[in-house]
């Protein structure tokens, strides 16, 4: 378990100074691989071994908006395994110290040349158990757009890329905000986060971003897909109005 304090830039910030969501999701895989790399179980660990990490799911809740007022500390600790899955915890703090959020991530180790699921035991032996019952996030189902209340195309730049050459986790997010009306990014936060990762997105591949928007929850459920039809992504946002 680490904390990590996080100085947050101009750049980090959108046009009412509220720090991206997509930068909180850029700090939370910063930080888990920090401690996964502490643990024995990180990058420099595993390369040797042709796996990697895959984030497969995030449920992240955010209390109160995220002023940019030039820091953010995230702690993260491990839960262990459940099977084949491995969870982490999170908390955030603002520059106060106030707890201001939290998340729960779920990854598994896949095989780099056949893009299967491989087995923790495989490739660490011993490894520390998740009690299930004491995990914050239970992670239910997200179902797919009914209809489209929204909807845009995007193409995976060179830029979009990460180190294993498919489309980093948080560009999702940016896209799924993307495709929403700018008055509602404008007057509205996202207070609950659930995202569910199920393929990889290639260089210039074009993803279609469907909403639709249930006006009683004040939610986006929100589905992502390849041009053949293959499903990449579904995220469900519950919005608040902005504090600010």
């Amino acid at each position: 378990m680490i904390t990590k304090k996080y100085e947050t830039k101009f750049h980090e910030a959108d046009c009412k100074n509220r720090i991206k969501e997509a930068v909180l999701l850029n700090f939370l895989q910063d930080i888990a691989a920090e401690d996964a790399e502490v643990m024995g179980i990180g990058y420099s660990e595993i390369q040797s071994k042709n796996v990697g990490w895959f984030l497969m799911k995030y449920h992240i809740k955010i209390f109160k908006t995220l002023k940019n007022t030039g820091s953010l500390s995230v702690f993260t600790k491990s839960q262990g395994a459940v099977k084949l899955s491995f969870y982490r915890d999170y908390d955030i703090f603002d520059n106060n110290n106030e707890k201001i959020g939290e998340a729960t991530s779920m990854w598994v180790l896949v095989d780099l040349a056949t893009g299967a699921i491989v087995s923790p035991a495989k490739v660490f032996g011993e490894y520390p158990l998740a009690d299930k019952s004491a995990l914050r996030s239970n992670f239910q189902k997200i179902a797919a757009p009914e209809c489209a209340d929204y909807e845009q195309t995007f193409t995976a730049t060179f830029h979009d890329l990460d180190v294993n050459r498919h489309v980093n986790n948080a560009v999702y997010l940016v896209w799924a905000d993307d495709v929403l009306p700018l008055e509602t990014l404008l007057t509205t936060r996202i207070a609950e986060l659930e995202i569910q990762y199920k393929q990889q997105v290639k260089y210039n591949e074009k993803v279609q971003v469907v909403a639709q928007y249930d006006e009683e929850t004040n939610t986006f459920s929100e589905e992502l897909k390849k041009e053949d039809g293959t499903q990449v992504c579904l995220i469900r946002q519950r919005r608040e109005v902005d504090e600010e």
